[in-house]
């Protein structure tokens, strides 16, 4: 009885040691607490009449992954108001009511909500997009690298662990309340491509 019981509490010890591992891998990566180069959000529009595109380096936010799993889950926050498309009359009207709307809404959010590992780092994200205070639903293809913090990572300026990710989805303007008129007709499409990469680090 002694022996069997001795025998429950080493098993009960190695289970709970095993659990303590598990959760220990997953990570939290902090997005935005690096240089600029280190984040970056962009939109592209593509109509017959005009193509352009739109891009910021004022992103942040936070990942929690676990690669031995290929799990995990995270928050992107991108300010509005600093996303520049190369002419400033066209950063005027965007950042205008009519269209982002940066002064009463400053940022937009994606909250992820389900990850899918595809295989050879490549992922299905959804989660929940919220732009001028409406939210909807979008599923991206993202990739993610995993670095584990050393001599290469330090010297790149990074503090711990090191995760990388790169996610495009489509969006509807017009799911967001955003009105294509005006001389914007034909030369914004409805349907645009956000990809956001940034680099996150357990640091920070």
């Amino acid at each position: 009885m002694q022996l069997n019981l001795k025998f429950h509490s080493l098993s009960l010890i190695v289970l709970l040691g095993l659990s303590v591992l598990s959760s220990a891998q997953s990570k939290k990566f902090v997005i935005g607490s690096g240089s600029p180069a280190q984040q970056l959000a962009q939109f592209e529009s593509r109509t017959e009449l005009e193509t352009f595109t739109g891009r910021t380096e004022k992103v942040s936010g936070w990942i929690n992954f676990d690669p031995a799993k290929k799990t995990g889950s995270g928050k992107i926050i991108v300010d509005v108001a600093s996303i520049s498309t190369g002419i400033s009359l066209r950063d005027d009207h965007l950042r205008s009511p009519g269209w982002l709307d940066s002064a009463k809404f400053p940022t937009l959010v994606f909250q992820s909500t389900s990850t899918k590992s595809m295989g050879s780092g490549k992922y299905k994200v959804t989660g929940q997009i919220t732009i001028k205070g409406v939210t909807k639903t979008v599923s991206a293809n993202a990739t993610l690298r995993h670095l584990v913090a050393g001599e290469k990572t330090k010297a790149a300026g990074f503090e711990g662990d090191v995760l990388q990710v790169r996610a495009t989805f489509p969006i509807k303007l017009s799911d967001f309340g955003i009105k294509i008129s005006g001389p914007a007709t034909g030369k914004v499409s409805n349907t645009v491509d956000v990809t956001v990469t940034v680099y996150g680090q357990t640091g920070k």
